[in-house]
């Protein structure tokens, strides 16, 4: 089986509501390899949405 390459992973979860987008990556990196490029990959993704989250809490408070 191909995996789905990371573009296409992000489009598809775009519309997700932020809370989502985050269990969504992390569900995926636990299923990758410990070392591979696609986990840093996915890894990265979910910090950008995990900083946006945390910018946007300290912007409200």
């Amino acid at each position: 089986m191909r995996s789905t390459p990371i573009h296409e992973v992000l489009r598809r979860i775009k519309p997700l509501a932020p809370v989502h987008k985050a269990a969504h990556l992390r569900g995926l990196i636990s299923s990758e390899p410990k070392r591979s490029i696609r986990r840093r990959e996915l890894e990265a993704a979910l910090k950008d949405i995990v900083n946006r989250q945390l910018r946007k809490e300290s912007r409200a408070a």
